[in-house]
């Protein structure tokens, strides 16, 4: 079973790699971001959070596991022109906060505090996971929908 779920990536990765430089329609923009971002989801839904402290930095390593190739297929994709500012609007938001994860691991892979850094982290991450959601949700694809 764990060799099913290591190998979902790596064939998303290669339909995705498939898409080349000519921008998508909206309708295979949408079901191909929706297909990343529910792979994405289905694997950090495996991700047991913390029960204490100490289990912040395992906790955020995890995730940044998962959202690193996310974010990658989310670039490899090329919007239709309508709504390119949008779609890049919203993958730029997401890379914000993947960079805002990345730095509160390492605060805490340095010995920060952690419930310091997780407060740092949840008051940088609301405004850019409303950005990102709202260009999600204005693109019409809710499964990359922070929840």
């Amino acid at each position: 079973m764990r060799w099913g779920v290591a190998v979902l990536p790596l064939l998303a990765a290669l339909v995705l790699a498939g898409c080349g430089n000519k921008p998508l329609s909206s309708g295979q923009l949408h079901d191909r971001a929706s297909q990343v971002c529910l792979l994405a989801a289905e694997q950090t839904a495996h991700i047991a959070a913390p029960h204490s402290a100490t289990g912040a930095n395992v906790f955020l390593r995890r995730g940044i596991t998962v959202l690193t190739p996310e974010l990658t297929q989310l670039r490899r994709l090329h919007p239709p022109s309508e709504v390119a500012d949008v779609y890049s609007a919203s993958v730029a938001a997401f890379a914000k906060k993947l960079s805002y994860l990345n730095r509160a691991a390492q605060d805490l892979a340095t010995g920060g505090d952690p419930a310091s850094a997780m407060q740092t982290l949840e008051h940088r991450l609301g405004p850019v996971v409303s950005q990102e959601n709202g260009g999600w949700e204005a693109l019409g694809i809710p499964d990359c929908l922070n929840h």
